[in-house]
């Protein structure tokens, strides 16, 4: 999942390295894939375990957290959330940011990632969990670190060879002084992956000039001499830095089909600077197979008997067939495996009060207002605000626009466990308004100011 001078080309490249660390596969042309994420640790009372921490400066963060009550049902199972703030240029981070766009299969529906969903976990180690479409088995040690340096801690979680990737991005653990308080920990968790879903993003585009996946066979049938034009795509082997020349030789992988479901498959050469493929070469053969999503409903095509070559991609190649149009979808490969070592609450706010960042508020239990909501304000100014979420840990966060002031901001606060209500506005013409209120299950209301332009108002909101 993938994501303007000095400050935003620096916040750009943050944004990127975040959302690929966070995401849950790739598609399209880009040949992304993630290696999937650890779930969280059970303890004994309410707290989290912080997934990424991407810094660049106090204004300039993103932080992923897994969120949990750890309080079991009568099975034995505790449930916890994928929880992500951050700033960017002193701006709380949108939503479109924190969270990958991609859509993925379930007996209910297409469904994305957000901080709203309730994912499980077995209890002990081993355990599995269920994480969106993804199913995960897994081991995990819990390790007390209270009075051990805030340094030497900070770098167990960047160790490259231990773990998979750093949780504690652009951290420099040397330079933080100090020893971990009481209850301070670290969890190392190693995942597989034994059920993966089927996913795309719009956002990366589609087949063009077909609307089915039988319109998509016919528009690629055997090439007498294969090119980028008349074969489909089957995303590149690796990332653009993945590979050490440009043009990088045998990068692209493409398809074209026969009679009997058959599928030929080709390597073409893939110029990063100008997306230009060339050179392309037959690179053996398989099979296509017409199916339906977990959805029950929804046409898929899915392939066998890639050639080697794809063997250092992550997912393989998947079209869906939605609303007249053909996705490049995927479906990660199962059996991948990650290892990463994380920062429990008590210890990630040690390291957080060195760097000035404001750490998560989180109650005992979920959020009784947890969701989607959309919201409109009268007054001084009006305006409206869809979509607004709330996450498990009464985090508010949404994109509003004015029809008054004009322009469009970015709404953040908190709502308590009692339904109390305070947030603001920022990152707009409306920046400075300060928002208070009450919720109920199912609505809230309140009221506004914005001492700069003198101006006030009231407000409503609706559970989606």
């Amino acid at each position: 999942m993938h994501m303007e001078l000095s400050h935003r080309v620096r916040l750009s490249a943050l944004a990127v390295t975040f959302l690929a660390l966070t995401a849950c596969g790739g598609g399209g042309d880009s040949g992304s894939a993630p290696a999937p994420a650890p779930p969280p640790a059970p303890a004994s009372a309410a707290g989290y375990t912080v997934r990424v921490f991407n810094y660049t400066d106090a204004n300039n963060y993103m932080l992923r957290f897994y969120y949990s009550s750890n309080v079991a049902d009568a099975s034995g199972m505790t449930t916890y959330y994928d929880q992500r703030v951050g700033r960017i240029g002193g701006v709380p981070t949108a939503l479109s940011v924190l969270y990958d766009t991609a859509l993925y299969a379930t007996p209910t529906g297409w469904r994305t990632f957000n901080g709203t969903t309730a994912n499980t976990q077995t209890a002990g180690s081993p355990y599995t969990t269920v994480f969106g479409g993804y199913t995960y088995d897994g081991t995990s040690t819990t390790t007390d670190v209270a009075g051990l340096s805030i340094a030497s801690v900070v770098a167990q979680t960047q160790a490259i060879g231990v773990n998979t990737a750093s949780t504690m991005l652009g951290v420099s653990s040397g330079a933080l002084t100090g020893n971990m308080p009481s209850g301070a920990a670290l969890r190392r968790a190693t995942v597989t992956s034994t059920v993966t879903p089927v996913q795309y993003r719009v956002s990366e585009g589609s087949v063009p000039g077909v609307s089915t996946l039988a319109a998509l066979v016919a528009a690629y049938p055997l090439p007498a001499s294969p090119t980028a034009v008349n074969t489909a795509s089957m995303a590149r082997l690796h990332l653009p830095t993945g590979c050490t020349v440009n043009p990088c030789l045998a990068e692209a992988l493409r398809v074209a089909f026969g009679p009997s479901s058959t599928a030929s498959y080709y390597l073409c050469d893939y110029d990063a600077s100008n997306g230009a493929m060339s050179n392309c070469a037959a690179a053996g053969s398989g099979t296509y197979a017409l199916g339906v999503a977990l959805d029950g409903v929804t046409p898929i095509m899915s392939f066998s008997g890639l050639p080697a070559s794809t063997n250092v991609q992550t997912f393989t190649r998947v079209f869906v067939q939605r609303n007249g149009v053909i996705y490049y979808g995927w479906k990660d490969k199962i059996g991948l495996s990650t290892t990463t070592t994380r920062l429990n609450k008590i210890a990630f706010e040690a390291v957080a009060s060195q760097l000035g960042i404001t750490v998560p508020t989180i109650d005992a239990t979920p959020s009784a207002y947890i969701g989607t909501w959309g919201a409109a304000y009268a007054g001084g100014d009006t305006g409206s605000c869809t979509p607004v979420s709330i996450d498990a840990t009464g985090y508010i966060l949404g994109s509003c626009t004015s029809t008054g002031l004009g322009g469009s901001f970015t709404l953040s606060g908190r709502v308590s466990s009692t339904g109390v209500a305070s947030f603001t506005a920022s990152g707009g013409s409306s920046s400075g308004a300060s928002f208070s209120g009450s919720f109920t299950a199912t609505s809230a209301s309140g009221t506004w100011t914005q001492p700069s332009n003198s101006i006030s108002g009231t407000w409503l909101a609706t559970k989606l």
